[in-house]
């Protein structure tokens, strides 16, 4: 505590420095004594000046400026500069008088008192209002602080919602899937629960990380577009690509997996014929680019809620992550469906 409040008068005291070099100035500038003479009155004045600002600026912490006009505060400044005027009229007539001895006496005279008392009066109405500019910029920024924890934490909290949602959106997904393949192809079925367990050792690992290495989100794809093939077969075409200066990069989990899930459900699920998936992969200019298109109806169908979710929780969390200059952009017409984000390239 002395440590901080030692600083804290050190910052006072030199604030008061460059008063004290124009009460010099002013001083050399009548030229009526000598400048060792000038220094010491400066000194005296300034000095104690200075001194009883520390003061003022402690009961500026204690009564604070208000947000709404209060007549008991101004009447209670005047107050205060009164007081302090009164005290620094005082201190520097003692000590003048310490110094000069009887040659000081004339400084008790009333027009050098009332002088004094008005000159320590705009002293500390200076003091005032610095001390009062300083604490309120300090509030405001630590109301800005609390402000932008909260909104992170806020982001957080919504982040962790949807991350366990994700999950079991993915598994209802997933055993919607199984299920089809139960039913009408149970001799693959027990493939499909096999490469059920792999992608769900991968929905459980990521434990919250916020991201994870583009390998593992590439794998994961890969792993469940090979389960879904084993439901759909040769109605599902797919054409996964990803440059090697790829594989260096950190991506959000579930980020590229949401947009081919999103694409099975649109160009496959809903066509007797099935269709084709295009992934691609690539980095430039710094930003690691997912794309995923397909051959589905596009426009022409409207997805389900548990469809849009994923794509809405994937939005929200590339802001989130990112920033607003990240976006996951949508393309639909008649002849498919394309998704794609673009972020930093970031290096494991």
């Amino acid at each position: 505590m002395r440590p901080k409040l030692i600083r804290r008068c050190t910052v006072a005291l030199a604030a008061w420095v460059p008063f004290f070099l124009i009460w010099i100035l002013v001083g050399i500038s009548f030229g009526r004594d000598s400048l060792p003479t000038i220094l010491i009155s400066g000194l005296i004045s300034m000095g104690t000046a200075g001194v009883l600002g520390i003061a003022v600026w402690y009961a500026c912490r204690r009564w604070p400026w208000p947000q709404q006009f209060s007549l008991k505060f101004y009447l209670l400044q005047l107050g205060f500069g009164l007081i302090y005027g009164a005290a620094w009229t005082c201190m520097v007539i003692v000590l003048e008088f310490a110094r000069r001895g009887r040659a000081a006496q004339g400084l008790w005279s009333a027009a050098v008192v009332g002088r004094q008392l008005l000159m320590g009066i705009w002293f500390y109405a200076v003091f005032a209002g610095i001390s009062h500019a300083i604490q309120t910029r300090d509030r405001l920024h630590e109301k800005e602080t609390l402000a932008a924890q909260a909104e992170a934490l806020a982001t957080a909290a919504r982040l962790e919602a949807i991350r366990a949602r994700l999950n079991p959106h993915f598994l209802f997904n997933a055993l919607h899937t199984l299920s089809g393949l139960v039913k009408f192809r149970p001799h693959i079925a027990e493939s499909a629960i096999e490469r059920l367990g792999d992608l769900l050792r991968y929905t459980l690992r990521e434990n919250g990380h916020d991201l994870v290495e583009f390998s593992e989100e590439y794998d994961f794809t890969k792993e469940y577009l090979a389960f879904e093939k084993l439901r759909y077969e040769d109605r599902l075409n797919i054409d996964l690509q990803a440059d090697s200066e790829s594989f260096n990069c950190e991506i959000l989990p579930f980020a590229m997996q949401t947009l081919a899930e999103n694409a099975v459900h649109h160009a496959i699920a809903l066509r007797p014929e099935g269709g084709s998936i295009w992934i691609k992969c690539f980095c430039r200019d710094g930003f690691l680019h997912v794309t995923v298109r397909d051959d589905g109806p596009g426009c022409e169908t409207v997805a389900s809620d548990s469809h849009q979710f994923g794509l809405r929780a994937l939005q929200e969390r590339l802001q989130a992550t990112y920033g607003s200059s990240t976006e996951l952009r949508v393309e639909k017409n008649g002849n498919g469906f394309e998704a794609s984000f673009s972020i930093p390239s970031t290096r494991s």
